[in-house]
């Protein structure tokens, strides 16, 4: 009778206007957010079933919640879906130790393999402050920073090359006419997506108008002639962006809500959730970094740019990895052609590392994507403390959220975390499969 009560009251909450809250267990025990549920001597399933709901968190209402609900989701049992419990147990050990540190506010982490997520987990606080609520993986939003490259800008053009309304190998200049002066008419989408196109980083002060600052980015001269070397430009996706709306002819932005974030369910998901967002992870000490795009180049543009943000939750990202390792498909929902990822995220010729707008391995594992990782494995960083990657051999995703830049109290921990955290989740299936 009890466990018939239990599960409908948990069911009736899940579909609710809702959060989950670090700090009780379905029992109405107090807990400590920061142990792995398996170390809580909570059972490994709702009622010894095989589903963790939300990681066995309690829910409460959400009074200012943006979206007019929090989807339904259930993380699995690792084992379920050839996982092993200790590397991933170690996996969050890593990100909890630069929380205890003072290097990260918080974090929030999603792990899956194929269509099944086996670890969404918050870790932290949003911030510094007195009060700071703690982090949740489906309610916390964080900034995404450069992971905009591929969840936003990528994306679109993906799409648009599946519509023709893109060439890879076409010109800018057909499409931007105002980026058509020697050299730059010989820049193609594809330089711009793999960095190649000789446009530097980034450029220096911006003028107060964003139109004034769009022009100055256009009239930016090359520094290398395209194709010539590799520079990773934030410019160079701000033309990106220019010119997949205008091929377009419309909103990039809703093109991305209608096309991609509202089929998948990603409803935290947007550019500009703006200072009221109480959802929102802050990126700095200072005021107007909530809710507000860290990036200076984006931030000067308005908040929407194809560098950077882009805003999320590590539930809506994991979603949008679980679509990609699913070849375009998840739960019935298309988005893209597998035959359009194979094509994005294969490594480039002469573009070092880079694939089309998305990042390989590099070859000695110190990058980002770590040594275990299979060599067709592709992601993307951000520098408020970012993370995609998604490894299609093993069918594998990590999804890594946080914001680090936020009164920063020792090194920059993230190359290393994002390699430990995608190394124990690849050996962690390598040894489930294998039996040890």
């Amino acid at each position: 009778m009890f466990a018939t009560i239990l599960i409908a009251t948990v069911a009736a909450s899940l579909q609710a206007d809702t959060v989950l809250v670090p700090g009780v267990s379905l029992l109405g025990e107090s807990i400590d957010p920061t142990t792995p549920i398996r170390e809580r001597g909570e059972p490994t399933g709702l009622l010894g079933t095989e589903r963790l709901p939300f990681n066995a968190y309690v829910s409460m209402p959400i009074p200012d919640s943006p979206t007019p609900g929090l989807p339904e989701h259930f993380v699995e049992v690792p084992t379920s879906a050839g996982f092993t419990w200790d590397e991933l147990n170690r996996a969050m050990s890593s990100v909890e130790m630069e929380v205890y540190r003072g290097n990260l506010p918080g974090a929030a982490v999603a792990v899956g393999r194929w269509g099944t997520t086996v670890l969404e987990r918050g870790i932290g606080t949003y911030d510094r402050t007195p009060l700071s609520p703690h982090v949740h993986p489906d309610h916390t939003i964080y900034d995404l920073a450069s992971l905009t490259k591929v969840v936003a800008t990528t994306t679109a053009v993906m799409l648009l090359v599946e519509d023709g309304m893109i060439d890879l190998d076409t010109p800018v200049s057909n499409y931007l006419p105002s980026f058509s002066s020697a050299p730059k008419s010989w820049v193609t989408i594809r330089h711009l997506l793999t960095h190649s196109s000789g446009l530097p980083a980034g450029t220096g002060t911006f003028p107060a108008s964003r139109w004034a600052s769009l022009q100055k980015i256009l009239d930016m001269p090359l520094v290398t002639s395209p194709g010539e070397r590799v520079v990773y430009s934030d410019l160079g996706f701000v033309i990106l962006w220019l010119t997949a709306e205008a091929a377009y002819g419309g909103s990039l932005e809703q093109l991305l809500v209608d096309r991609v974030y509202h089929p998948l369910g990603m409803g935290a998901t947007r550019f500009n959730p703006g200072p009221a967002c109480t959802r929102c992870a802050p990126t700095d000490e200072r005021d107007g970094y909530r809710g507000l795009v860290h990036d200076p180049i984006a931030r000067n543009l308005g908040g929407i740019a194809g560098n950077a943000g882009l805003f999320s939750t590590a539930h809506d990202l994991s979603r949008f990895a679980a679509m990609l390792v699913n070849g375009g498909e998840l739960n019935g929902v298309r988005v893209l052609q597998k035959s359009t990822i194979d094509l994005f995220t294969q490594r480039q010729p002469g573009a070092d590392t880079r694939a089309l707008g998305w990042d390989t391995p590099d070859d000695d594992g110190h990058g980002a994507s770590g040594l275990s990782i299979s060599r067709s494995a592709f992601g993307h960083t951000g520098f408020t403390g970012t993370s995609l990657w998604v490894d299609p051999d093993r069918g594998t995703w990590t999804v890594l959220l946080s914001n680090r830049t936020y009164g920063p109290r020792g090194r920059n921990p993230m190359r290393a975390l994002r390699r430990e955290l995608n190394d124990f989740v690849a050996v962690s299936v390598d040894r489930a499969s294998f039996g040890r």
